[in-house]
């Protein structure tokens, strides 16, 4: 009987997902930075709100996964019910898929949205003339509020996968089904884009 390969060294996946996480963070800070820019400070606070809500949807998708079990996805996917495989390959590789959305796309949305946050406070100052005491006032309102956000957010989050998690697990592999149709393969290895449809109600 083969031997299955020993996982990689704690060190090698922490140093790949810090570097994972400081690049993929530096992308969306630039990209943050000229789009936010180039906007009136109103679509601005709704980029940081985009942000916001992205990381809570991952920590949500993060929180279910971890929580979900296999038998009610087992019966969905014997029925060939369209997404229900993906939804059983989060499940089975919770710990990865769980490290992706919680700590690297909910932590790196955090402190983007935190740093975005502060270039519309600053922006939204100038555009009113603010003077110095004006701009610390608004600064740390905007910190107060995007951690309002983003704790409070997450907090209701984890409640709702904790109490739902096979139909987040499974509306994430729906999604997920969906992007592997558009890209035409298989990601997860679920269903093929080729397979047929059937219907799910």
């Amino acid at each position: 009987m083969a031997q299955e390969p020993s996982p990689a060294p704690w060190w090698r996946r922490a140093l790949s997902v810090g570097l994972l996480s400081f690049f993929l963070a530096a992308t969306v800070s630039y990209i943050s930075d000229v789009a936010l820019s180039r906007v009136p400070a109103i679509f601005a606070f709704l980029g940081v709100l985009l942000l916001i809500a992205i990381g809570i949807v991952f920590d949500i998708v993060g929180t279910a996964v971890a929580a979900g079990e296999q038998p009610p996805l087992n019966a969905m996917a014997a029925k060939r019910i369209n997404g229900a495989r993906q939804a059983l390959y989060l499940v089975k590789n919770a710990d990865k898929v769980s490290n992706f959305t919680n700590d690297v796309i909910g932590d790196v949305t955090g402190a983007v949205s935190g740093a975005a946050g502060m270039t519309v406070a600053l922006e939204a100052v100038q555009a009113f003339h603010g003077g110095p005491l004006i701009v610390t006032l608004s600064r740390l309102m905007m910190v107060g509020l995007i951690a309002f956000l983003v704790v409070g957010g997450k907090a209701a989050g984890k409640t709702f996968a904790l109490d739902r998690p096979t139909q987040v697990v499974f509306l994430a592999g729906r999604v997920i089904y969906g992007f592997e149709r558009v890209i035409g393969r298989s990601v997860t290895g679920g269903r093929g884009p080729n397979a047929s449809r059937r219907r799910t109600t």
